[in-house]
């Protein structure tokens, strides 16, 4: 049994605003990562705010120009939405959290505000330039998710404020992603190396749009900016693509200290993934590993 701190169950958004805005107060969520952390003393509170009752912080629904998720939805529904097969890759890294019952258990705003730099929902919410809505007492406020992320286990929040949703602008019709995870073993295990890949057509002259999200990689799940660019001025065409993956291999810094891969083998799979999930979208090359 847990012991040390107060735990409360608020009834409204307002009553947990009021819990979390305490010195020490922690919000849970879903609960997978926050339990394990105070089991094992990594973290420590002096009050745990329960969120798991209020309902209107769930469920995944269509508005103009996007979709919206409550922070409380668990991952398992964002796997099963159908308002949400627009976006294969946020749906494939969502199948691939933990187990079906931690993906039922687990939440989507859970994965996002644990700040973890291999958090599997976050490649495919990062190519899709979602945003998060934070409430606190002086209202609410959206921030580009890639802005929220801050660093390793850091998300830029505030004491007394919430993530109450997620907004995905709406997928273009032509468009596709992939999302990739590489991990130690089969089953139940951190991303070594996971990735997000968005393609669609941009216009005319065979122009195209990609964009890329890496985990594990950096200090946080980071959209490479400047390869996107350059890919996306002009026709992309297979040499531009090997000079583009090539500038992200010399853009990433995985931790040489990681028990999962070391650098030199995450930034060989990084570079076969990158080629594999364009070549795949683009020019329907089904062969690259």
């Amino acid at each position: 049994m847990l012991d040390g701190f107060d735990y409360v169950k608020p009834n409204s958004l307002t009553e947990a605003l009021k819990d979390l805005n305490e010195e020490g107060a922690l919000a849970l969520a879903g609960g997978t990562d926050v339990l394990v952390n105070l089991r094992e003393e990594k973290i420590k509170v002096k009050k745990l705010v329960d969120l798991k009752g209020l309902k209107e912080l769930k469920g995944i629904k269509k508005i103009p120009g996007g979709v919206l998720i409550g922070a409380l939805t668990p991952v398992e529904e964002i796997v099963r939405s159908p308002l949400l097969k627009g976006y294969r890759a946020l749906q494939e890294g969502a199948s691939r959290l933990g187990c079906l019952e931690i993906r039922w258990r687990a939440t989507i705003g859970g994965n996002i505000c644990n700040g973890s730099p291999s958090a599997d929902t976050v490649p495919g919410l990062l190519i899709y330039d979602a945003e998060v809505i934070i409430y606190s007492k002086e209202g609410e406020k959206k921030i580009n998710l890639e802005d929220f992320l801050t660093g390793p286990g850091k998300v830029k929040i505030n004491q007394g404020e919430v993530l109450t949703a997620i907004i995905l602008p709406e997928a273009a019709p032509l468009g596709d992603s992939r999302y990739y995870r590489i991990s130690r073993v089969k089953g139940m295990d951190l991303s070594s190396i996971n990735i997000g890949i968005y393609a669609a057509p941009q216009g005319v002259n065979g122009m195209t749009w990609i964009k890329i999200a890496l985990g594990a990689v950096l200090p946080k799940v980071t959209r490479m900016h400047e390869a996107e660019e350059f890919m996306n001025k002009e026709l992309l065409t297979k040499i531009r693509l090997e000079e583009a993956i090539n500038n992200i291999v010399t853009k990433i810094s995985p931790r040489v200290g990681s028990l999962r891969a070391t650098p030199a083998y995450k930034k060989v799979m990084v570079e076969k993934l990158i080629k594999k999930g364009i070549l795949e979208m683009l020019w329907g090359d089904k062969n690259e590993s």
